[in-house]
């Protein structure tokens, strides 16, 4: 029987996911500082034999800024709001990524696939907003077509995808499913996280990172929705390190602990998520924050059977729990 486990998946997007909300420079650091923190993670899940899933914008694939125009004149999305499209910071992007390290990456991809039992999932093609007014089903599927054109015989088929602000619109299931995938991430199953709108709303997520507010947010297989898309929802974000409010880190440890030890009870998943750039600033204080959560992950496995996966080996444990897993990134 299935022990269940920790499923760990990261939003690897650089400049291209937050370029519609810091300017003027204002989170370089933590951006610049992706280049420092993405190889210490990856070698902290080596040894820890963890299993995780990248979910990669698109645009960091390309190797030139003639290749990321090419592909964005593919991709015909007029927002309402302009300041979300992609294209609009072209003018803005170096030549390759010697020029331009905030928003090329292929080199970080080439770590992350020299690293075992990682998966290279979608984050879509350019931080796409499946929800914002103006863009369409039609704009939608050219963006994956781009995924999936760029990483062809680079990566295998992506399997995975996470949704930019977490922004799953339905209707676009059956077109995630027509291009391969079989699974994505979706929000946390509580009424709090069904919107990012509103202060308040982002007050009490917070609140709920370090107090139990809303539950553990366990991730059985009976709570997967298998049409057409595998669910397999976020159980807790890793907020970063922040020195003004140090005094919480370890009620924020905490409340994943304690949700990691009631899904190795339940033989359940629990599932966390962030971005790398989070840990682009205060490398080192994140970093000791991601082991000692790992390293409680060993004891959780020794005492319970709980197992490191992947998004998408969850995915084929819901589809085919007999087979197992087989490691075959």
């Amino acid at each position: 029987m299935n022990g269940g486990g920790l499923v760990i998946s990261l939003d690897f997007e650089l400049k291209w996911g937050v370029h519609d909300v810091f300017r003027y420079g204002r989170y370089n650091k933590n951006l610049y500082g992706v280049r420092k923190a993405l190889p210490k993670i990856l070698a902290l899940f080596e040894q820890y034999h963890i299993h995780a899933t990248w979910a990669t914008v698109g645009l960091l694939f390309a190797e030139s800024k003639a290749e990321m125009a090419h592909y964005l004149r593919g991709i015909p999305v007029k927002y309402e709001d302009m300041r979300y499209a992609a294209y609009t910071q072209l003018a803005k992007v170096g030549e390759n990524e010697q020029e331009d390290l905030l928003h090329f990456g292929r080199s970080l991809v080439e770590e992350i696939k020299r690293t075992p039992y990682q998966e290279i999932a979608s984050h879509t093609f350019s931080h796409f907003y499946c929800l914002e007014k103006g863009q369409t089903k039609a704009d939608f599927c050219a963006d994956l077509y781009a995924t999936k054109t760029i990483t062809d015989g680079y990566i295998a088929p992506m399997k995975s995808i996470t949704f930019p602000r977490n922004q799953v619109n339905k209707d676009y299931f059956q077109a995630c499913l027509e291009a391969g995938y079989i699974c994505y991430r979706g929000p946390t199953n509580h009424a709090l996280y069904n919107t990012s709108k509103g202060r308040w709303l982002g007050a009490k997520k917070w609140l709920d990172s370090y107090f139990n507010l809303t539950g553990h947010h366990l991730v059985t297989f009976k709570d997967m929705q298998m049409a057409p898309l595998i669910d397999i929802r976020s159980s807790a974000f890793l907020r970063p390190y922040c020195s003004p409010l140090r005094v919480f880190e370890g009620l924020k440890i905490k409340r994943i602990k304690e949700g990691m030890l009631e899904a190795a009870k339940a033989q359940a998943f629990y599932h966390i998520w962030w971005h790398p750039h989070n840990f682009g600033k205060h490398i080192d204080k994140n970093l000791a924050i991601l082991e000692e959560l790992l390293r409680y992950f060993q004891e959780l496995r020794s005492h319970y059977s709980f197992e490191s996966y992947s998004m998408y080996e969850v995915a084929k444990l819901c589809l085919h729990p007999e087979r197992g897993i087989s490691n075959d990134f």
